[in-house]
């Protein structure tokens, strides 16, 4: 149950930068401020609460289907209320701050909070992990140089920065100047291999820009992946802070 609530934890930190992409961000001269731009504009909305669906394929083979609902403030807080399937209905997660990320689980009535060192760990072959939540700000913890123009794609190559503990030695992002945002983002391991690719599609107008409402973050080892789509997006209302208590993962 514990692997859980590490995995959505993180998954929903990619999800929350979904929510608004960069308009004209490429404006921007050089990589430090193309970043700095990515990371206001997806906290736009201080309050953003969706629905979702999680499914994770193995093997090509749909193997798991999670559904969850979820808020976000200032991208740095987080509540995650599972709905199915019955084995995680009524979980609940808490994430404070960056780095405290708490877990209710129904089955013992018991809110415990995650270990830091199960960072790593997926779930049930899931292609996302809970060091993914730093990626829902990308300035604090990467430098960036843009690589150059393809098409109407925009290359812009992260390192993590000194002092940062991050697995990845660096990560590709590719700004779509069609819809401008963010369509696939490349992560490299220690080796500097080629490990996974995250990609958004599925854009659709929303207020005055445009987002994508499906995530899919792909193994290059093992051809695995797993798809996150959004629905009920709502950042007009405000959520109230007391949500994100420990007193409230309690609650029924």
């Amino acid at each position: 149950m514990k692997s859980v609530s590490i995995l959505l934890a993180s998954v929903l930190a990619f999800a929350g930068t979904m929510l608004v992409q960069p308009q004209p961000v490429l404006a921007a001269v050089s990589g430090s401020e193309i970043l700095a731009k990515l990371d206001g504009l997806a906290a736009r909305f201080p309050s953003q609460t969706y629905k979702a669906t999680m499914e994770i394929y193995k093997s090509g083979q749909l193997r798991t289907t999670m559904v969850f609902s979820m808020s976000m403030k200032n991208l740095e807080k987080q509540f995650i209320h599972f709905t199915a399937p019955g084995d995680v209905a009524g979980m609940k997660i808490l994430m404070e701050d960056r780095d405290t990320i708490y877990m209710y689980s129904p089955e013992f009535q018991k809110v415990r909070r995650v270990a830091a060192h199960l960072q790593n760990q997926g779930f049930l072959g899931s292609e996302f992990t809970p060091e993914d939540m730093v990626m829902a700000k990308l300035a604090p913890s990467f430098d960036a140089t843009v690589v150059g123009k393809v098409g109407t794609e925009t290359q812009l190559d992260l390192t993590p920065k000194s002092g940062v503990s991050i697995s990845f030695s660096k990560l590709e992002v590719f700004i779509d100047s069609t819809v401008n945002g963010v369509t696939r983002i490349k992560y490299y391991d220690g080796a500097g291999n080629h490990v996974r690719t995250q990609t958004r599609d599925e854009w659709k107008p929303f207020e005055d820009t445009k987002i994508p409402t499906q995530i899919r973050m792909k193994n290059l080892k093992t051809g695995d992946e797993t798809v996150i789509k959004l629905s009920e997006i709502d950042v007009k209302t405000q959520i109230g802070d007391d949500l994100f208590s420990r007193r409230t993962l309690m609650r029924g």
